[in-house]
């Protein structure tokens, strides 16, 4: 059974202040991408949400600008699409959040729960049954990545 938090009926939910806020007393904000990612061995995609700090998504902008393989317009065009999709969501002393509509309406909830991934840069948010699915965590065959290579190093 995966850890949820409830989304209230005005879509404010209470998000985890793990390691991806780490260091971050002062956050006041945080951006939102709606994204999608494949299931390992799989065509199956499912949608996400990328939950960034302020500092976080300047870090990726600086990638896109520090890249070599691209042109100046193609950095503009890569900024701007980043931008441009990522909803702004002011974060209160509880940690909580009024997740966007349009980020609510990309994660498919049937329930008014979210799950949260937290990992060392960002939080993503997750439709729980979504997260099952992705993770095979109902199948009976093992996820195709063997999480145990790494852990045993």
């Amino acid at each position: 059974m995966l850890s949820t938090h409830r989304l209230s009926p005005k879509n404010q939910v209470t998000i985890p202040r793990g390691r991806a806020l780490a260091g971050s007393a002062e956050v006041s904000h945080l951006r939102g991408l709606p994204l999608m990612l494949a299931k390992p061995g799989t065509s199956e995609r499912f949608p996400y949400v990328m939950l960034l700090t302020e500092p976080e998504m300047q870090r990726r902008e600086q990638a896109i600008l520090n890249d070599a393989g691209f042109t100046g317009e193609q950095k503009l065009q890569a900024i701007t699409l980043l931008n441009g999709r990522a909803a702004n969501m002011a974060m209160d002393a509880q940690n909580r959040i009024v997740l966007a509509q349009n980020l609510i309406e990309h994660l498919k909830l049937s329930e008014r729960d979210v799950f949260f991934v937290d990992t060392n840069t960002a939080l993503q948010a997750w439709n729980p049954e979504h997260y099952k699915r992705w993770a095979g965590l109902d199948e009976v065959q093992p996820p195709a990545i063997d999480l145990d290579r790494f852990l045993a190093i």
